[in-house]
């Protein structure tokens, strides 16, 4: 059986993350722990992809890493809007930029783990005050990738020339990652809007009032950053991945996150205290009930509720504005303890002078060195190996019937619904797993099948 992380392994390798400095990032020891990073990133994808136990995810959750969590996507961040364009004033073009890159991608290994823990109501309580700070780094995260569709980016099918100046290749490396996080904030977004409860009532502000998350994901929802065409046809982001799609109303994973948040935010009656019906939210949120057609309600049965809401919204308008009660908000404590240490080192620019034998080094030796060593540590052998053990699988399983058509079952195989026990030729639209006679008794089951669905 094929694994990045052995077992015996596990517990050292998830002992080792703790928090850096931005002076620290891309220092030996900062090495160290990116490699275990990774491979506990790939691990915990594994375990999902072969459906076997999470282990991943029971000790990140037990030994309290999630503050560290989004410490060292915070520490990133910074540091590549912060330090990076100082290093990149010193050295216009650097001779080598894969280095760079690990610090990119150390980034979206981590926002990786946070996905697959925040799943999990337990994950989501372990977060504590940190909530607050994930709160604000998913919100930007999200209206990042906005801002990257509304300039087409996404849609941009450049094809880079051999002698194209190194620093258009990492731009459009750092944009590519900075689009995947995005997409993945959504998800975490849906989870923390699914377990609200859990958090305390800073938490539900930063999300309704400071951030109003549901005008944010109506934006991405108009935008579908999910979805482009291009001279192959229509593709979507599944799998991480651009892949062309037949079926355009097909709903890939990130649309669904979407669609899930609004709705656990707006059927939500505590939420709902938080959050005045004014009318600029209220029209933004008319926008919704021109893309809920039969084909996306026919996938995502739940929604049916939520265009009851808007639906009745519209005839009764916006509500009277709630009285503002005095609360003392709790602030966010990483990125300003981040700040501080910056000042105490004397300033990005300090930093990134201070860095600069680090990551803009010309010594062939070094760079050769450090290049084995990333090589190594992401695995690309095992990567190849795993993909084929994957792919024998996939051909050694009975094919599937087509469909007849949304949500039916094109085989001759009876099939039982889920709620009533009555015989069912239709089938849940997203996972293809679970059968039902009626959308009724679909919608009845959705609270105990939401859980297996969401995660396919």
């Amino acid at each position: 059986m094929v694994n990045f992380v052995y077992p015996e392994e596990l517990y050292m390798f998830v002992e080792s993350i703790r928090p850096f400095e931005i002076r620290d990032v891309g220092s030996s020891k900062w090495l160290e722990v990116h490699e275990m990073v990774i491979k506990l990133s790939q691990q915990a994808a594994l375990e999902l992809a072969q459906n076997r136990e999470e282990e991943v995810k029971e000790f990140l959750i037990s030994r309290d890493k999630l503050r560290l969590l989004i410490h060292e996507a915070y520490c990133v961040t910074l540091w590549k809007t912060r330090v990076l364009p100082h290093l990149l004033e010193i050295d216009p073009n650097p001779q080598a930029t894969f280095l760079i890159y690990t610090v990119l991608y150390h980034e979206a290994a981590v926002v990786a783990l946070l996905d697959v823990c925040l799943y999990h109501p337990s994950g989501c309580e372990t977060l504590q005050e940190s909530v607050l700070d994930l709160v604000d780094y998913c919100a930007q995260a999200v209206a990042q990738v906005i801002g990257l569709v509304s300039m087409g980016y996404h849609e941009n099918e450049s094809k880079l020339d051999v002698d194209e100046a190194v620093l258009t290749e990492l731009e459009r490396q750092k944009r590519d990652l900075i689009y995947k996080i995005g997409l993945r904030c959504i998800s975490i977004l849906n989870y923390l809007a699914d377990n609200i409860e859990l958090f305390h009532l800073s938490a539900k502000r930063r999300m309704l009032v400071t951030h109003d998350i549901p005008w944010l994901m109506v934006d991405v929802l108009c935008f579908r950053p999910w979805q482009r065409k291009t001279s192959k046809g229509l593709q979507k982001f599944i799998d991480e991945k651009w892949t062309n799609v037949d079926d355009a109303a097909k709903v890939v994973k990130p649309e669904g996150q979407a669609w899930f948040c609004v709705r656990q935010l707006l059927l939500n009656p505590q939420a709902m205290e938080q959050y005045t019906l004014n009318e600029p939210r209220c029209k933004q949120l008319y926008k919704l009930l021109g893309l809920m057609h039969e084909t996306l309600l026919d996938q995502l049965p739940p929604l049916i509720e939520l265009k009851q809401f808007l639906s009745r919204l519209t005839l009764t308008g916006n509500s009277a504005s709630k009285s503002e009660t005095l609360l003392l908000e709790d602030i966010p404590q990483i990125q300003e303890e981040l700040m501080k240490e910056v000042e105490r080192d004397g300033g990005f620019y300090q930093i990134a002078q201070a860095q600069d034998s680090v990551f803009l080094s010309k010594n062939k030796d070094d760079i050769c060195a450090l290049a084995t060593r990333l090589s190594t540590a992401y695995g690309t052998e095992q990567l190849c190996e795993l993909e084929k053990a994957l792919d024998e699988t996939a051909d050694k399983e009975e094919p599937v019937p087509s469909d007849s058509g949304a949500g039916g079952d094109g085989g001759s195989t009876e099939h039982h619904c889920a709620t009533c026990q009555a015989k069912a030729k239709k089938k849940c639209a997203n996972c293809k797993q679970v059968h039902y006679c009626s959308r009724d008794c679909q919608l009845k089951d959705w609270p105990q099948h939401k859980t297996t669905c969401m995660k396919e």
